[in-house]
């Protein structure tokens, strides 16, 4: 079911801050900024490459994403930006997939794009190019929270340690938890589905047997 915007329980951060009335937290506020453009808007300082993120806190099937321009000067600037979708932070987040890509927003508008159901927790925001300024007056993202997927895996380790130990286990789940956040899987639960078994192999012996010498 397609529910309200997921943007405003989010967490939002940006490549610069032009100022503190110009936070990232400001394209996230339920204000348009169109009244009051200075202290409802989120704007980077003039940079190469000028991103901003929204941090969904759970992966959503993303089905559209409404971004609403500045109501003054400028609304030019945000021509070219590019919206993405995903769940890696490899370069801040903008190496995930692209949605759309913004030709234009007339001042004070706000235009939908259709992302069809994209899954990710991260949403980003960027103008690729030199001294650019991204300005946000507000992001609003809508979608369902997609079905868990559970998968099991077998493995078998080659460790003298006694995995029939609860503290041993647990190091272990949380060793793995680890390698998949480093490669973008961070909303993971681990569990063990059934107790490690220990399995001991043994040498093959050379059982030839000695004569006696004459």
């Amino acid at each position: 079911m397609l529910l309200g915007n997921r943007a405003v329980n989010g967490a939002a951060t940006q490549l610069s801050t032009h100022s503190e009335s110009w936070s990232a937290e400001k394209a996230i506020d339920s204000n348009r900024g169109l009244q009051q453009l200075n202290t409802g808007c989120s704007s980077t300082r003039d940079e190469n490459n000028p991103w901003w993120r929204l941090d969904l806190r759970d992966i959503y099937r993303v089905r559209e994403v409404v971004i609403t321009n500045r109501n003054d000067c400028c609304a030019e600037r945000i021509n070219g930006a590019e919206i993405h979708i995903g769940n890696s932070l490899e370069n801040n987040g903008n190496n995930n997939p692209l949605c759309a890509v913004i030709p234009a927003i007339p001042a004070g508008e706000s235009y939908n794009y259709s992302c069809d159901g994209m899954e990710g927790r991260y949403v980003n925001l960027i103008i690729p190019g030199d001294k650019k300024i991204l300005t946000l007056c507000e992001v609003e993202v809508y979608g369902e929270v997609p079905c868990l997927k559970r998968s099991f895996v077998r493995m078998q380790f080659n460790s003298r340690a006694d995995l029939t130990d609860p503290s041993m286990k647990e190091n272990v789940l949380k060793q793995l938890g680890s390698a998949l956040a480093d490669r973008g899987l961070t909303d993971v639960t681990l569990r063990w589905s059934q107790t490690p078994k220990q399995v001991i192999q043994k040498a093959n012996a050379d059982k030839r047997r000695c004569g006696k010498g004459k």
